[in-house]
């Protein structure tokens, strides 16, 4: 069920491209902005969540990233990251595509929902559900490629540092206006 959601999605998102109005591709510029929407996967837990991205341009080649993902519960444990990241973007034939790394700071928040654990001695116990919030530090890189001057396919990937270690991959669709 979760890969036909991401199939529909990725689907979605081409057909929309596809069926913009074609015309003069618009350059990328200093002062643009964008917002992506993803779905991905975070490793260390082993969950699938969504982000919101909002990207400013500073300039033609670097642009600052806000970005919020919820990761859904797995083990009753529900994520929070928000991240704010720069990217250095190198574009290739006509601005179409574009190749960046990144890096960034930000908050990683895990939810632990009311569980019940078995210690060395066999015995259950019962933990009450509490919250962790943890500074991260992330490197990473992405690609995206424009369909037409405003839409555009986005895929990236961060290792994230903290307490809690993950990687994460994110496929999205973003808007610039």
């Amino acid at each position: 069920m979760k890969r036909f959601l991401l199939l529909a999605f990725i689907a979605g998102a081409i057909s929309l491209g596809a069926s913009a109005q074609t015309g003069t591709f618009r350059p990328i510029e200093a002062n643009d902005f964008s917002v992506v929407g993803s779905l991905g996967y975070q490793t260390n837990l082993e969950r699938f969540g969504i982000d919101g991205q909002g990207r400013y341009n500073l300039t033609r080649n670097i642009r600052l990233a806000a970005d919020l993902a919820f990761y859904f519960p797995k083990d009753k444990v529900t994520g929070l990251d928000v991240m704010l990241n720069g990217h250095y973007v190198f574009y290739f034939p006509q601005d179409r595509f574009s190749v960046y790394p990144l890096v960034g700071i930000g908050m990683q928040n895990n939810f632990y929902g009311k569980r019940t654990i078995i210690d060395v001695n066999g015995r259950e116990t019962q933990i009450d559900s509490d919250t962790k919030t943890d500074f991260a530090f992330n490197l990473g890189g992405g690609i995206s490629y424009y369909l037409n001057s405003n839409s555009f396919l986005n895929a990236e990937v961060k290792f994230m540092t903290g307490d809690n270690d993950n990687v994460a991959i994110m496929i999205g669709y973003g808007y610039r206006f």
